[in-house]
């Protein structure tokens, strides 16, 4: 079979073109998103990874408030009248008397008036 084409029944087939400026467009509109989400993940992360650390300080934090309070518990039972009593008695600790000389007393020189001045001390 021989197939002759006259120019009437030939006919150039269109080819379809690639629109290079709007396949340029759509590519860096995904490169775009594509760094967006990226970023949002690595934001993700970091909050993830300091909020770990928080409660990490958090806790660090209540057992040292933890450890505090015991030891003024314990600062507080060693200081308490009984405590001071049994190391006096057991001679861990002395008493001395306060010399009279080192003693300050505290007496008003003159009483208040009708001008309400507050009193003043002295020593003697």
């Amino acid at each position: 079979m021989n197939y002759r084409h006259s120019s009437s029944s030939y006919r150039l087939r269109s080819t379809n073109h690639i629109e290079v400026p709007l396949l340029a467009q759509w590519l860096l509109l995904f490169f775009v998103l594509g760094l967006l989400g990226l970023f949002f993940v690595y934001l993700k992360n970091q909050q993830h990874a300091l909020g770990e650390q928080m409660r990490l300080v958090e806790q660090k934090a209540a057992d040292l408030q933890a450890h505090h309070d015991a030891l003024l518990a314990k600062v507080t039972l060693l200081t308490s009248r009984g405590s001071l009593q049994r190391k006096l008695d057991e001679k861990y600790l002395d008493l001395l008397p306060i010399a009279e000389t080192s003693i300050a007393r505290a007496t008003p020189t003159r009483e208040l008036g009708e001008a309400k001045n507050m009193k003043t001390a002295s020593l003697h």
